[in-house]
């Protein structure tokens, strides 16, 4: 969960580089919530691009790191990281507007990425 978390992370933080908050905008106080929706409709579409990328290679790269630090069960870890991640995605979606595009994107994204680890991982250690 830390790669995946940390991936996600880096994506974003690019991205922030790339259209950064304004001057004096705090995005943790609450009487900057509108301010904070104009700057997150403003945000051009490669910057976007470059979270839900985020979004899709955390889930992977989170997915691919258990299932091989896992003994048994390997094929269900990056489902249960994918969930995780996903239920995070969802409520950002409700915290704040997001273009169509990128919505149907970390809702095809995410799952495909968690299954992808999920055949990639290797096969369980016997005992």
């Amino acid at each position: 969960m830390v790669v995946a978390v940390t991936i996600v992370s880096l994506f974003d933080f690019v991205a922030g580089r790339l259209h950064p908050l304004p001057a004096g905008l705090d995005p943790a106080d609450p009487a900057n919530l509108e301010r904070l929706k104009a700057h997150i409709a403003a945000t051009p579409g490669s910057a976007l691009a470059l979270v839900l990328a985020g979004w899709i290679a955390g889930p992977f790269a989170g997915g691919i790191v258990a299932s091989r630090v896992a003994g048994t069960n390997r094929r269900q870890y990056p489902w249960i990281i994918m969930a995780l991640l996903f239920a995070a995605t969802i409520a950002n979606f409700f915290a704040f507007p997001h273009p169509t595009w990128m919505i149907v994107g970390a809702v095809i994204g995410i799952p495909s990425a968690a299954w992808w680890a999920s055949r990639l991982a290797p096969p369980d250690e016997r005992r």
